[in-house]
Formats: C-alpha cells, sequence, structure tokens
C-alpha cells in the first residue's frame, strides 16, 4: 500500500487488502480490520486488530492513521470527532446508465 494514497496530485483509491499480514505496516492492518468490522471506531478497530493477533497496534495510533484517511476523503467518518465511526467510502448503488456498445461510424 502507498504510504500517501497520491500520484501526481490525484487521490488513488485506497486499496484493501485481501487478508490480514502481521507483518504489514500498521495502516494496512487497519484498513484490514476496518473493512472486516464494515463500521467502527478507533477503539474497535484496535479491539478488531488485538483479536486478530497484533501486539503493536494502540488505539493512539490507528486513530491517528484513520483521521489521517477520514481527512484525505479515503474513508467516511461520522461528526462525532472525539468519538468518530469511521467505514470504507464505496460505490453501495448499482450503475444504472446505458453502455452503447456499437462506436460511432465515421463517414
Amino acid at each position: 500500500m502507498k504510504a500517501n494514497n497520491f500520484e501526481n496530485g490525484v487521490a488513488t483509491p485506497l486499496q484493501v487488502p485481501a487478508k490480514h499480514d502481521p507483518q504489514a505496516p500498521l495502516q494496512e492492518r487497519a484498513v484490514f480490520a476496518l473493512a472486516d468490522l464494515g463500521r467502527g471506531t478507533a477503539k474497535q478497530v484496535t479491539s478488531k486488530l488485538a483479536a486478530l493477533g497484533d501486539r503493536d497496534a494502540d488505539e493512539t495510533r490507528v486513530k491517528k492513521i484513520l483521521e489521517a484517511l477520514f481527512n484525505k476523503g479515503l474513508v467516511n467518518g461520522s461528526d462525532n470527532d472525539s468519538n468518530r465511526a469511521y467505514d470504507l467510502v464505496k460505490e453501495t448503488r448499482p450503475h444504472r446508465g446505458r453502455v452503447n456498445t456499437d462506436p460511432p461510424m465515421h463517414k
């Protein structure tokens, strides 16, 4: 996972790891735990990491990571700053548009 999720000044989507890797950076592990929970506070994400066997995850560090991702718009969060609940930014409605598969014919 990239440390800053920016490429040439454009935000890139947050990549959710496919599985928990105890050797991965804390940001990757926190994102995995948040995805597994679906929605949670920094305390809940830290508890999930502890349940997964992470010994070095503390609530202060996890909150700092989640707040940074929130400030970049990479995760959603509630309005309560002191006990913000986070969730992943994702499309929840299917695309309803039409796609014209026939290319236009130029004369």
